[in-house]
């Protein structure tokens, strides 16, 4: 017999088995390699969420069912710790400095942040979220009201952008058919959990400007359909504060207990979720046309020093886990809405946020100003980047731009001779803001005006007061804060009128049935300043110095006393 035959066959024979042989060897490496996944050869990973208070109770119980399965990413046991806090406090300290963060006060540094909006996003620093954040619970922002109201407004089609005249107006629910009952009387909150109120805010807001594109915080308040708005929404008709520092679920016990036609409370913003929670009754939502603000709770996962791959993909699996229909019925039976949300209002921001909160809490008041202001030479002199002149104007054009319509203002400007022998000049007379003249406004011709000023010679101060406030009496307009605004940089140095002579005539005008108060802003060293304190005094308005044009100081002062 050949052993051709036989070798050949042996030779099969261990080839079989080698290749059976390794293919067991690989099932075995691999079964190694799921039992040291399985067993978390990296240890466990503590991964912390952090959660607005709307959602507290479902994501903590979502995080706890979702670390039962024993999740593993990277060879680590995965283990969520939630803790609850307020998005705009979250907000705020992400946006700062990382080094500022307190445990104590805010947790850990989180993984996943889970705010109310994505208004909470808009501040944070470039790369601070990995990806696009998807919402895992949603609710709009609508008005309580009574059935009555409801009605009302919805027959009369109100959205947004008609709250502001309602609110002001003593008979703005007359006119929707509800006699007896005044203006809206919006009661806003704006202590623990009020965020609807910021957020119908912004609903309101953003009816007064292209929403569309982006508008800075510091820039929203200053546009003066916005501050109108705002102003209008600061009082009820009934002269009262609409702010309250009170919760959104004390407001609504308050419209609930009281929803008659004479009650001080008529609407309070609020998400359809918390007032269907609410233990109140009598109370139906409205949602105002236009584009609706929405609390669409979005999960971001963060990409900052703090997190690595492991936290960020352990995030990922739980948004996964959250966004399963099993387990998103657990907001759906709390009155949420899941699934991607409707558009709604452009997240603006909490900074914006802010903004408009503080413009209603300290609002724009209808008032009449004469600005007389100092053309002098000393007022070429240079501070920062442009002249005092140039800074002067650059923050009155601010103001001008930003007043509310119903505000009525005037320009004079004052050296020496710049009349004749008159020391003053009238660049535009006192009246309503936006009162046409000629083919522009009033408004728009203060603005050209003192952008076309130059400097001159000498400061003739006290004539030029004398004049304007004698035309502040004669012009006086009741029921409103009258009054001159005085900028100036220097000493009176005209030599035919004394300091006392000037005090003394300027006490023989005062009139208290025609109030004109004189405020001072001072730039600089001025050596007239006791004489100008005086003056101020005599007239009941006040003196303020700012050290520089330069800067944010002298805007800020001339929109408190503009506005």
């Amino acid at each position: 017999m050949s052993k051709g035959p036989v070798i050949a066959v042996g030779t099969v024979v261990v080839m079989v088995l080698a290749v059976l042989g390794w293919f067991q060897l690989r099932e075995r490496i691999a079964d190694q390699g799921v039992e040291a996944a399985d067993t978390c050869v990296e240890g466990t990973a503590v991964i912390p969420v952090t959660v607005d208070p709307d959602v507290s109770s479902q994501i903590t119980r979502s995080a706890a069912d979702f670390t039962a399965t024993a999740p593993v990413v990277r060879d680590h046991c995965i283990s969520l710790e939630v803790t609850t806090h307020e998005s705009t406090q979250v907000a705020n300290a992400l946006a700062a400095d990382v080094a500022s963060w307190d445990d104590s006060m805010l947790g850990p540094l989180p993984a996943l942040w889970i705010p109310r909006s994505s208004d909470a996003l808009v501040d944070l620093p470039v790369g601070t979220v990995d990806g696009t954040p998807r919402s895992v619970a949603s609710t709009p922002v609508v008005l309580a009201v009574p059935g009555v109201v409801a009605e009302a407004l919805d027959a009369a089609d109100i959205g947004w952008a008609d709250l502001p005249r309602l609110q002001s107006a003593p008979d703005g629910m007359d006119t929707l058919g509800l006699p007896g009952w005044g203006g809206l009387r919006l009661r806003l909150p704006v202590g623990p959990d009020s965020e609807s109120s910021a957020a119908a805010l912004s609903a309101v807001a953003a009816t007064t400007y292209d929403s569309s594109t982006p508008v800075p915080a510091s820039e929203l308040v200053r546009r003066s359909s916005t501050a109108t708005a705002l102003s209008a929404l600061a009082t009820t008709d009934r002269g009262t504060p609409s702010t309250t520092t009170e919760s959104t679920d004390s407001a609504l016990g308050m419209l609930s207990r009281d929803s008659t036609p004479t009650s001080d409370v008529h609407a309070v913003p609020v998400t359809e979720q918390q007032l269907d929670a609410s233990a109140q009754s009598g109370l139906t939502a409205y949602a105002p046309s236009g584009t609706t603000p929405i609390a669409d709770h979005p999960a971001a996962i963060l990409a900052r020093e703090w997190t690595d791959e492991t936290s960020r993909r352990a995030a990922a699996q739980f948004v996964d886990f959250l966004r399963q229909p099993e387990n998103a019925q657990m907001f759906v039976d709390s009155g949420f809405d899941v699934g991607e949300p409707p558009s709604g209002s452009p997240a603006v921001g909490i900074a914006a946020q802010s903004a408009l909160v503080d413009a209603v809490l300290d609002p724009a008041t209808t008032r009449r100003v004469t600005t007389l202001l100092d053309i002098s030479g000393s007022m070429d002199t240079t501070e920062g980047s442009n002249t005092r002149l140039d800074n002067t104007v650059a923050a009155l054009d601010q103001q001008f731009g930003s007043a509310i319509d119903s505000s009525e203002l005037g320009l004079w400007v004052f050296s020496k001779d710049l009349d004749g022998t008159r020391a003053f000049r009238t660049l535009v007379p006192t009246g309503p803001i936006d009162e046409p003249i000629d083919s522009s406004t009033r408004r728009e011709q203060l603005i050209a005006a003192a952008g076309a000023v130059r400097p001159a010679t000498a400061t003739s101060t006290y004539e030029a007061v004398i004049a304007s406030f004698l035309d502040a009496q004669e012009t006086y307009s009741p029921g409103k804060p009258n009054s001159v605004l005085l900028v100036t940089d220097g000493p009176n140095d005209d030599t035919t009128i004394t300091s006392s002579r000037f005090l003394s005539t300027l006490s023989e005008m005062v009139d208290p049935t025609r109030p004109i108060t004189i405020d001072v802003v001072s730039i600089g060293t001025n050596s007239d300043g006791s004489t100008l304190q005086s003056m101020s005094d005599i007239t009941g308005g006040s003196f303020t110095t700012v050290g520089s044009s330069d800067g944010a100081e002298l805007p800020d002062l001339l929109r408190k006393l503009l506005h």
